[in-house]
Parts: C-alpha cells; structure tokens; sequence
C-alpha cells in the first residue's frame, strides 16, 4: 500500500493526536497511532484509555488498509526535508517505508487488529449542543487553572460540569481557591446533571480548539464519558468517578470592603513582587489605605513595596496571599478592570470580572506568614 501526501498536513495530524499518546502503560499497542487508509482520506486515532483524540486530512489514495504507526513517525515527520513524502507500507509484516527527496527511512509498524476499543460515546452533530470554539476555549480557560495537580485528591483533579436548563456551570477547586464560570445559551435545553472531567484532558482540548467565534464545537455526554467533535476533530473523555463536593457554603453572601481596580496595573504589580516572593505559598501582603491598595513583600532575596489607587467601599484589610493564585485569575480577564471582595483580614477573597455575573474566583489567604 503506498500513501503519497503532503508531509506538513501529514505531521499536523500527527501532532493532534500525539496529545493522547500514553507516558507510561501497561498496554504496549497505545504506545501506537492508528491509521485508517480510505480512498478520499487519512484517519489518525490516539489513545491512552483516559482520551482518545480522532483527526483526519483528506488524501486520494489508490489503496486501503490500516496499520498501527510507531510514535517515531512524529519526530520524523517533524523534521522531513520535502514537501511531499511516500509511505510504502507492507501490510504482511507492517514495514513502513518513508522517502521524500534524499530522506529514506524503515519503521516498524502492528497489527491494529488487538487496539483496545475505547468505546466513547459518538457525537452526532444533529443530536448533540453545539458551542462555539472560542466561547468553550475561553468557558474551560476561565477555571482549569484553579483545580488540583495531587493524585491524592482524585475529585479535585476534575472539572465538575453541571448542565441545567440553558447553563453549563464549570467547578473547580483545590481546596485553597474555588474558581466558577457559567454560560447560558437560549438553544440549550438540558436535564439537569453533572460530570466531572479530568482537568489534564480539558488542558489537552484548549490547546487544540482555535479561538472562532464561528466555528461550532458539537458535544455530548453519557454517565460514563463526554466526547466533543468538529469538522476534523473528535475528542472524547472518560469521567471520573468520584463525588464532587458541595462548594455552595464556602462562598460568602455579602462582602465587607470591596475594591475595584485596573487589573493590568494589579497583574504588573503582583508579578513583580512575585519577584521576591518565596516559599511554598509565595506570599505577598495586602492592604487598604486612603484608598490605595499597597502590595508588599519581604524575604531573604530583598523586599519591594508599591501602592496602587482604588475604588473602595468598607473598611480597610490587611493580610497576605499567595501570589500565584492572584496572577493567574488576572491572566484569563479580559477586562480593564477587577473587582475584589475581602470578608476581613481572615476571610476568602472573592474576585469578580466586570461584565462577567456567571464568574467568581475564590481564594484563602494565608492565615500566617512565616
């Protein structure tokens, strides 16, 4: 079987699906991209049990087949010196031979008859909701960061996803900071129902969703997985299983002091007394005064203080932050301005983005800096 294609859309597809590609396993064949050779295209699956992530290019080939191509083939394609490249594939013993211009190279291939079906659910467009890629992109960008990296927590390393009437609600938390984001659509009408997505695949689907406010992403989900689709791309994830817990009672009713402040300013700030900042909970110091917010830090490396003017209502706070947490809800707005809400100087800090009522990102402060 001889496949002749254009070598820079052969790697893009590569490139999608290595995404999926297992780091480690105990199932040698997922360590292997699929491919489905038909008449008018090229299909190109990866899995590692957890996602499965399905692309295709179209490509006029005069044969069909399918083999398992070793994962090699990426860094090869990644590389290749021509435009155009021949993959001469022996379907006996799956030898892969690739020639382009000088370039020759053999890989070994497998059977593709033992890949383990991953059986996710299928997403059929006139069935499913559809939400534009850059409203998505933007939805999971708006909470992805505030959920938890340690196995020791399996919940909080998920994004709970709960759909009710026109809304989806996004949850994530670990456990030091609560990030919410929800968004209706008039042409959504779901049961109400909820399902928590491992936050490290909706990493992996933000990077390959583009940002066109045209262009539909349709989704389903049944009670074992959720699966997305696009013109060229179908991304499915398993669930997981665990219990999310109710986060409703940690947000406060009414705040004590609120500010509104130029979040561009706030970001430059905090980021430079990041500079400084040590430790695991690398702290900074807030504080109201006259109606400016003063943003210190002090440690072994030196100390810096800046003061920047604000909106306040309520008494003035003091206390201290993790820097991190600050800088990364200041990174995803997109508004001139923040608003933050302080519940004294041993309360949560809630911020809020103007123009945006479905968003709220809570954070704890650091009770004690050492």
């Amino acid at each position: 079987m001889r496949i002749s294609t254009n070598s820079s859309q052969l790697y893009s597809c590569l490139e999608t699906v290595e995404k999926a590609l297992p780091v480690r396993t105990t199932v040698p064949l997922i360590n292997n991209i699929y491919m489905q050779v038909k008449q008018e295209e090229l299909l190109f699956s990866a899995t590692n049990l957890e996602m499965t992530i399905n692309t295709c290019m179209k490509n006029s080939n005069n044969d069909t087949g399918d083999i398992l191509l070793p994962s090699k083939i990426i860094d090869i394609m990644r590389y290749f010196p021509t435009s155009e490249v021949n993959l001469d594939i022996n379907l006996e013993n799956y030898r892969i031979e690739i020639s382009g211009g000088s370039a020759h190279f053999q890989l070994y291939g497998a059977d593709p008859q033992d890949y383990p079906s991953t059986a996710f659910i299928e997403v059929e467009n006139n069935d499913a909701y559809s939400i534009e890629q850059g409203v998505l992109k933007k939805l999971i960008r708006a909470v992805v960061y505030a959920a938890s990296a340690e196995e020791t927590r399996p919940a909080f390393n998920g994004i709970l996803f709960t759909f009710k009437d026109d809304t989806i609600n996004l949850t994530a938390s670990d456990t030091y900071r609560l990030a919410i984001k929800g968004i209706n659509n008039q042409n959504w009408s779901f049961e109400e129902h909820k399902c928590l997505v491992p936050a490290r695949v909706l990493r992996e689907l933000i990077r390959l969703l583009g940002d066109d406010q045209q262009e539909n992403v349709y989704f389903n989900m049944d009670s074992r997985s959720i699966a997305f689709n696009t013109d060229s791309l179908y991304f499915g994830s398993r669930l997981l299983e665990e219990k999310y817990p109710d986060v409703s009672g940690v947000i406060p009713k009414d705040y004590e002091t609120r500010v509104n402040i130029d979040c561009k300013m706030l970001e430059d700030t905090i980021s430079r007394a990041a500079l400084l900042a040590q430790g695991k909970n690398q702290a900074v110091n807030l504080s109201t005064v006259n109606s400016n917010l003063e943003v210190k830090v002090s440690s072994q490396q030196g100390s810096m203080d800046e003061s920047i003017p604000v909106g306040q209502n309520g008494p003035d706070i003091d206390l201290f932050v993790n820097s991190r947490f600050v800088l990364d809800v200041l990174r995803i707005s997109e508004e001139e301005s923040i608003i933050i809400d302080f519940h004294g100087n041993g309360g949560p800090i809630i911020f809020r983005i103007e123009n945006d009522p479905g968003f709220l990102y809570l954070v704890l402060p650091i009770k004690k800096f050492n």
